[in-house]
């Protein structure tokens, strides 16, 4: 793993100043843009504009949102308690479908719930919420780590793999989720290519995925969403890989729209879908009717990055930011603690148990 290069800081806090840094994703590949803030607003509108972005940031996001709530306060210890509550429910309305975010910020509450509960002061309570929310960051790094480790197993020389949306390191932090397989074999020596789907309607494949692999030397070529088949077809792709926003016990994976679309194709075609993604994105109570798809704002359909119309005026777009793919065409689901098969029921809760013993 040492010939990984140097991770991405998608997210961080700022210890002197007490606010949030984070790497603007909707200004990359022109930009490396940081933007920093005190404002819980400011960050809400980050989240929601997709400044930051992916499953896993989004929980680290909204821990450093409950610290930085925290941190804000100059009143009482009751008052702490009531800015963290408020903030949460600001927070966790940006972004529906993604259950890293409300895991997340679940955290941040508790840890300052907890502290005050203990009686302590002030100024403990805020640094317990900043300590909780470097634990999340940590933990997630780490994470990726093992998820490399794991899934490289699955990826050999000669494969043709194929992406969508961006798992990497801006979405998922450290080596990021489905490409952590990715990068962990292409440093263990293992040569293949990589197809990287533009995604849209914001081309975060395009923009995100091909600028981080890219960056690693790793091979690739950015083909359209609706060339997939095809080029599954006459390029012999042997597996894609994608990230998730929300794994349901029986195996259904809520990720960026187009994976469903994947998951058919290569099922006909004689493929492999495999899923990377951190026990934190697994949600053990929703049923999937219960799960709400996030709908986009018809502009990032209908114009280029919100510049460039090519939609005629008056003319209505439907931008789903999710779709859910059944676990029947789901071929392996790759986590910091191994590799999960069908069936999903029985191998996801005996990850979740694992989890809760480790803790």
């Amino acid at each position: 793993m040492s010939n990984i290069p140097t991770r991405i800081t998608p997210i961080r806090w700022d210890d002197e100043k007490d606010e949030i840094v984070w790497l603007d994703n909707s200004q990359i590949p022109w930009k490396e843009v940081y933007f920093s803030s005190k404002k819980i607003g400011r960050l809400a509108l980050a989240i929601k504009k997709l400044e930051i972005r992916g499953a896993p940031v989004l929980g680290e996001a909204g821990a450093y949102g409950i610290a930085l709530a925290a941190n804000n306060v100059h009143g009482s210890r009751k008052d702490v308690i009531d800015k963290v509550r408020s903030a949460a429910k600001t927070l966790v309305r940006t972004r529906p479908t993604a259950v890293n975010l409300a895991w997340g910020i679940n955290r941040g509450v508790k840890s300052v719930e907890l502290a005050y509960k203990e009686g302590l002061s002030i100024a403990e309570i805020k640094a317990a919420a900043v300590y909780e929310a470097k634990a999340v960051q940590s933990e997630n790094i780490a994470a990726t780590l093992k998820i490399g480790e794991a899934g490289k197993k699955l990826i050999s020389d000669g494969d043709v793999l194929i992406t969508v949306c961006n798992a990497g390191a801006l979405a998922c932090d450290g080596i990021g989720t489905a490409t952590a397989p990715i990068r962990a074999a292409w440093a263990e020596g293992k040569r293949f290519n990589v197809l990287v789907t533009y995604t849209a309607p914001l081309y975060q494949g395009a923009r995100l995925t091909a600028w981080e692999l890219h960056r690693d030397d790793i091979p690739l070529k950015v083909i359209t969403d609706n060339a997939t088949g095809h080029l599954i077809r006459e390029e012999k792709v042997t597996a894609a890989w994608a990230g998730a926003d929300r794994i349901l016990a029986d195996g259904n994976v809520y990720n960026k729209i187009g994976t469903f679309n994947l998951g058919i194709l290569l099922k006909h075609l004689g493929g492999r879908l495999y899923v990377a993604a951190p026990i934190s994105t697994i949600d053990p109570i929703t049923k999937a009717g219960g799960v709400k798809i996030e709908q986009r704002n018809q502009d990032e359909v209908k114009k280029i990055m919100g510049k460039l119309r090519i939609v005629p005026k008056g003319v209505e777009a439907l931008n789903p930011a999710f779709d859910r793919t059944p676990p029947e065409l789901v071929s392996a689901i790759v986590t910091e603690l191994g590799i999960v098969q069908a069936p999903y029921i029985k191998s996801i809760s005996g990850l979740l148990s694992k989890s809760r013993n480790k803790t």
